[in-house]
């Protein structure tokens, strides 16, 4: 509950997540300097302590040890429940930031340049906390929007497992998710260079510009872009709209599994081979499934699953089978 209430507190405006950032870079230089010589001695008087085998006590007289290590430890985990900050020492090392987004959720924040992104459910984006050099470059696992803020002496990178896309000032939308087939890339308005990286080696693969949507088969290594009179599909997620447009029900179930985070079986090679077209907006994932048994001939089974799982692992589990 004290994450999601700073998380909210976070995504309320710019300035919060701003303030948040800062408040990480004191703690950082705090960890990393240690210029401050009494909390020095209490950490040497502390592992005095624990070498010579002292047991500390609490005012509830309950026996503890508190090494000095776990208390570092303890300051890394609060930080990370949020953003996972992979903290450098004091050699000079890029600070990282990881924001992840859970299934049924999604994040809005601002990176340190102002490019806005939107990080759908069930994806990660790793970024630095100041980027410096030449280029302004990011990691996306899942899928994002991201309004970049112009830089024409900048350019912005965004870097998935299979391909790159450069960009000086854009708006545009990535799917890369580690198991998919396909890496998927929307150019709203701007242009995008789509790049292959192997060895250090970049190739140029093709260059978008406004409402394309270029289409990269992982398997084939091969890359179609074509102009698209609506992009709504592709990039409606981020205004709480799921479109799909001759989807194959596979397909539709992913997106339904990352959406409402529950667990989607498709049975039947008919049904796996089939298309929908629909739009959803707002509605529970009881009203989704009714609505596709209303314009769809299927059936669906909701089973509960074990209550035990990992945290946020999908509660319920849906089975999809045809009804012809």
């Amino acid at each position: 509950s004290e994450e999601r209430e700073l998380l909210d507190w976070i995504n309320k405006t710019p300035n919060s997540f701003v303030l948040f950032q800062n408040e990480q870079e004191r703690l950082r230089e705090i960890i990393a300097k240690r210029v401050n010589d009494e909390v020095d001695l209490q950490w040497k008087h502390l592992f005095d302590k624990i070498k010579g085998g002292a047991v500390l006590r609490s005012n509830r007289s309950k026996r503890i040890f508190i090494p000095a290590a776990a208390a570092i430890l303890l300051i890394s985990l609060i930080l990370g429940s949020v953003f996972k900050t992979k903290i450098a020492d004091q050699l000079n090392v890029e600070k990282i930031t990881e924001v992840t987004t859970p299934c049924g959720e999604k994040t809005s924040f601002i990176l340190p340049d102002g490019t806005k992104v939107q990080l759908n459910a069930g994806s990660k984006l790793m970024y630095p906390v100041k980027f410096k050099g030449k280029t302004r470059e990011v990691k996306l696992v899942g899928e994002a929007f991201f309004e970049v803020t112009p830089s024409k002496n900048n350019p912005f990178i965004v870097k998935t497992q299979q391909l790159n896309i450069r960009v000086l000032g854009t708006a545009f939308n990535v799917e890369a998710f580690p198991d998919a087939r396909e890496v998927n890339t929307t150019l709203v308005h701007g242009k995008v260079v789509l790049e292959k990286e192997t060895n250090d080696n970049i190739v140029s693969l093709a260059e978008m510009n406004p409402y394309e949507h270029a289409v990269f088969k992982t398997d084939k290594q091969e890359i179609t872009v074509k102009k698209e009179s609506n992009i709504d599909q592709y990039i409606a997620w981020k205004d709480g709209k799921l479109v799909f447009m001759n989807a194959p029900v596979e397909e539709v179930a992913k997106k339904l599994e990352l959406w409402f985070n529950v667990s989607v079986q498709v049975k039947g090679e008919k049904l796996k081979n089939a298309h929908f077209t629909g739009t959803f907006t707002n509605e529970s994932i009881d009203q989704v499934l009714k609505l596709l048994k209303i314009s769809f001939p299927i059936e669906y089974t909701i089973v509960k699953l074990d209550a035990r799982a990992v945290s946020n692992s999908p509660e319920y589990k849906i089975i999809l089978s045809s009804s012809e």
